[in-house]
Formats: C-alpha cells, structure tokens, sequence
C-alpha cells in the first residue's frame, strides 16, 4: 500500500501520521489494505481551478475525487484507487455552520471521497446515496475524529 500525502493548505492542522493511521485503517476496513491512493490538501483557490478544470465549474468546492480504476480490477495487478483533493479553507469555512468540528468535516470529507474512489455515487438516485450514506455511518464510527 502507497499513501501518497500532499498538504498545500495551512487552515487545518493536519498531524500526517495521525491522518495515515487513519486512512490505512479506512483501508483495511474496505478491503483494499493493498491499494494506492493520493490525497491532497489545498485551498480554495487551488481547488477552484482544479474544478473549473475537470468538471467546468468555475467556484471552491470541499472535496473532489478522481477514480483511476473502471470496472472490476484486473487480477494480480496494483490497486491504484485515485486521487481525493480536499480544501482545507472550504472544511474550516463550512465546519460551525454544519455543527461539526474542523476535524470531524475533515474525516467525514476524506471518507466522502474514498467511498467515490470505489464506486460509490450518491447522485445517481436515492437508492445509491443511501447506499453511500450507511457506508459513511459504519466508516465515521471507526474513527477518532480529532487532530
């Protein structure tokens, strides 16, 4: 397993060793201890241009997801899940309205993400984004979400 950890952000308080123990144990609980993945910290304007850029919306959004594998994988080869890029000034803007912490925003973000990475899609109907949500609920319930 590779964890590739990019930060560009200083609004959050990210403690890299923490968030890997995190993300390996995500990992392992998802059956994927083996997979690659890249995750990327940033900030607005970063993330605005990468939205602009591959989804034509021109405006910050908190969490972005870039899948790498279609379909089932193919045996015997790497996992290499794909790419999260999550705003760290997004999570720290949107956290007291939505009642959680910057952290608590941050994890449950990094889990919204992952689940896309694999497949899951809560905009193609009720049925798949209550699929998605129970999926969030059982992985939020494995973690610390502090700092």
């Amino acid at each position: 397993m590779a964890i590739y950890l990019s930060n560009r952000q200083k609004a959050l308080p990210i403690k890299r060793g923490k968030l890997r123990r995190r993300l390996v144990r995500l990992l392992k609980e998802l059956d994927l201890a083996e997979a690659d993945l890249s995750l990327s910290l940033v900030g607005d304007q970063e993330i605005r241009e990468i939205n602009r850029q591959y989804r034509g919306v021109d405006k910050a959004t908190n969490v972005l997801a870039f899948a790498l594998e279609e379909g089932a994988p193919m045996p015997g080869a790497p996992r290499v899940l794909g790419d999260i890029v999550i705003s760290g000034e997004t999570v720290q803007r949107e956290a007291p309205p939505l009642g959680y912490t910057e952290a608590e925003l941050f994890y449950f973000y990094l889990i919204h993400g992952l689940l896309h990475l694999i497949g899951y899609d809560h905009e193609q109907g009720p049925e798949e984004e209550a699929r998605q949500a129970a999926e969030t609920d059982r992985l939020w319930q494995l973690l610390d979400h502090g700092w």
